[in-house]
């Protein structure tokens, strides 16, 4: 979200709604004077800077519409860690391991032999069509629901060799403030990697806030077919498309639709990406990471005479043409404060919300909308803001995340969460000076309430009475999270819970004049469901910034 008013307001305006509503939105705030807090003061960042000022600056020469603001990332050496092998290689290990008993041929056969072995070196000896041939080998023969929930149990857990950190905790600070930074100033950001599109879409959007409609990447085939009565995509041991090198512009082309105004990558897989982004008209940006820090992380090239990786390459002629091409080249070891996020705290504060259906979706956004026309200032309800409805804030013990998760699921998979009807029944607003943070209020069914009952005494077991900053999801720069909301959250139940609760959906900003005039109109109530479930890690504001979790609820 991006709020055009000056900054102290913008503070006084969540600081005031946050004291009665923890305003029911997901996204992530960033208020802080340096948007890049982990970039070291130099010519990578204030290139980056210099871009996006330009490009956003209504008048400006270089401005582009939000339309045109399409931004493309590598993952792998981009977005995090690629060495000593790609966090899918990894995957298909342990699938191999997994699976193998299914296939005795594998013992004699390369390069399954030497990777069950544990011989890497002579398994991907014969170059980078290797890996896709063991993804034909592991990754096929399931549906797509199958596959899906085999790589988020895997990724759920598995970790690093060399940090034992879980390749979640590998991704890149500077890159995850990149993407933040790109994405509050009016960019749509999209994953161009050639890892396998529907191993990244599953965990993606948890990571870096990219939905999975904007990930590419490459795809094994697909057929549709009827399995005991349900419709049902099966995967296919046959290359559909490999998003690599000189395809990846191919793909952007059949993805997006529009030339990206920025690329970021860090090898010559992504050189053509960078080439095709630079060919367009306007002011453009294309980035590389140089991966030369080994004490922090991997150091590998061959350019500037770095160790040459297996997979991966930056060469010297990468370097020479992006020096002069005015790519900007990011020095790890120079122009980065930290590479890894910041360990865990020990305590995380939590929103569990339901997600609605489309009929309050679009009730929602037609509201949003009315507001935004006479206070352009407001908040813009979006896929990536989406409205929900508040059941509980508590803070639980980090270490016991997977618990709560097990927990809710049992409590959502007892009840037809979807086939609630609830009603909405009127407008509401909250005064903050001059203005109001309106909403549309939902009548507590008892059903409602049952539920909300039911999530509480299932976390019980995991929550403790408070925590700190540390437990919010935060910033460098901004790292320091009001009492008033810690109290917030530390109370909520009982506070907002039971004979308390006012569910609601938030659905934006305007003078308290007009939300008054709105008010006294007649409002027609409706009826809608909830689609969904998830838990987010709460930020700054109280509002719902990191998803944790989520349920596609079955009818």
């Amino acid at each position: 979200m991006k709020i055009k008013i000056r900054k102290n307001m913008h503070i006084k305006i969540f600081l005031s709604a946050i004291l009665v509503f923890v305003v029911a939105f997901t996204t992530t705030f960033s208020l802080a004077s340096d948007p890049l807090p982990s970039w070291n003061e130099g010519p990578a960042k204030q290139s980056i800077i210099a871009f996006v000022t330009k490009v956003t600056t209504p008048g400006s020469p270089d401005f582009a519409p939000a339309a045109e603001r399409i931004a493309t990332f590598d993952n792998d050496g981009t977005l995090w860690c690629e060495q000593p092998l790609p966090v899918q290689l990894y995957f298909i290990l342990d699938r191999m391991k997994a699976i193998s008993s299914q296939h005795p041929e594998w013992k004699t056969k390369e390069p399954f032999a030497s990777l069950l072995q544990g011989d890497l070196k002579t398994a991907l000896a014969d170059g980078e069509h290797v890996p896709l041939e063991l993804v034909m080998a592991t990754h096929a023969g399931m549906t797509t629901e199958e596959f899906e929930q085999i790589v988020k149990d895997w990724i759920a857990t598995a970790r690093h060799p060399k940090t034992g950190k879980r390749y979640t905790e590998m991704v890149y600070q500077p890159m995850l403030e990149l993407l933040a930074y790109l994405r509050a100033n009016g960019f749509k950001n999209f994953i161009v990697s050639g890892g396998g599109i529907e191993f990244m879409r599953t965990w993606v959007e948890q990571l870096y806030s990219v939905p999975p409609e904007q990930v590419i990447g490459s795809s094994i085939k697909t057929k549709f077919e009827m399995r005991k009565g349900e419709p049902v995509l099966v995967r296919l041991p046959e290359l559909n498309f490999n998003d690599d090198k000189d395809n990846k512009p191919v793909s952007i082309n059949q993805h997006i639709g529009r030339r990206p105004i920025a690329a970021f990558g860090n090898s010559v897989g992504d050189q053509a990406m960078l080439e095709y982004t630079q060919g367009g008209s306007g002011t453009r940006f294309m980035l590389l990471v140089l991966h030369d820090d080994a004490a922090r992380e991997y150091a590998y090239g061959p350019a500037l005479g770095l160790p040459a990786p297996k997979l991966g390459a930056f060469t010297q002629a990468l370097y020479e043409q992006a020096q002069k091409n005015g790519w900007t080249i990011v020095s790890m070891k120079s122009d980065w404060k930290q590479i890894f996020p910041v360990g865990q705290s020990p305590i995380t504060a939590i929103d569990i919300l339901l997600e609605p259906d489309a009929k309050m979706l679009q009730q929602a956004g037609a509201n949003n909308a009315r507001l935004l026309a006479v206070f352009p200032e407001g908040f813009v309800l979006d896929a990536m803001h989406r409205p929900h409805i508040t059941m509980i804030q508590r803070f639980v013990r980090t270490a016991e995340l997977e618990e709560v998760y097990t927990a809710v699921g049992k409590v959502l998979a007892g009840v037809n969460v979807t086939g609630m009807k609830l009603e909405a029944f009127k407008y509401y607003y909250i005064p903050i000076k001059d203005l109001g943070l309106s909403g549309i209020v939902v009548r507590p069914t008892p059903e409602l309430l049952k539920l909300q009952e039911d999530i509480i005494a299932a976390v019980s077991p995991f929550t403790v009475e408070t925590g700190d900053s540390s437990s919010f999801f935060t910033t460098l720069d901004d790292p320091i999270i009001d009492p008033s909301l810690i109290q917030y959250v530390s109370t909520f139940v009982p506070k907002s819970s039971g004979t308390h609760f006012n569910p609601h959906v938030s659905t934006g900003l305007a003078p308290q004049i007009y939300l008054d005039q709105m008010l006294a109109e007649p409002f027609e109530p409706f009826t809608f469901s909830p689609a969904g479930a998830a838990v987010y890690q709460l930020g700054q504001f109280g509002t719902a910034t990191k998803k944790l979790k989520e349920w596609d609820l079955k009818p």
